[in-house]
């Protein structure tokens, strides 16, 4: 579900240039790192909040300044759920996923939105088909795979399931 395209910013670059690697990579967050280490993380809600607000002048405060450190991260590992709840917890809209003191990616609250809503669509699809009785003996259908629960464009009725192409292969080679 994360974004794998990094965007970074040395530590000791002015705000203003920080806004602009922003804009020009359309992200709302930047990874501030000293030499090649990450060492926290900029926002654009820390840009509005530290910056613009006080009226200061982004070309006269460093990243450093304002970013947040250390940097709340999460492992490789993790499950989405997990990830959910520590940036609930954490208040924050997004988290580097960090492995060995690399930056692999990033997580946001739209990564996750995307990815659930994606997942819930197909649990959706899926509880109808359970609703009701199969209703074509013959021909095929739309939907998930009652075997493997991956999503398929020609389901077949076999032996009272929906199944998907690579699943009547492996139980006719079964059988």
């Amino acid at each position: 579900a994360m974004a794998r395209r990094i965007a970074t910013v040395g530590e000791s670059a002015s705000v203003q240039a920080a806004a602009e690697l922003m804009k020009k990579w359309r992200v709302g967050s930047l990874i501030v790192v000293r030499g090649k280490n990450p060492v926290g993380i900029v926002t654009d809600s820390d840009i509005i909040k530290k910056v613009v607000s006080r009226d200061l002048s982004a070309a006269n405060v460093e990243v450093k300044e304002i970013m947040s450190s250390p940097m709340k991260f999460l492992s490789p590992g993790e499950n989405l759920n997990d990830a959910t709840r520590k940036m609930i917890a954490a208040k924050i809209h997004r988290m580097p996923v960090v492995s060995k003191g690399e930056v692999l990616g990033i997580l946001t609250h739209t990564d996750i939105a995307r990815v659930s809503s994606s997942t819930i669509d197909i649990l959706s699809e899926r509880a109808k088909m359970r609703e009701s009785e199969p209703q074509l003996e013959a021909g095929s259908s739309v939907g998930v795979c009652e075997s493997c629960g991956n999503y398929s464009e020609s389901l077949v009725i076999v032996d009272d399931e929906w199944l998907c192409e690579d699943c009547r292969q492996e139980k006719t080679t079964e059988e």
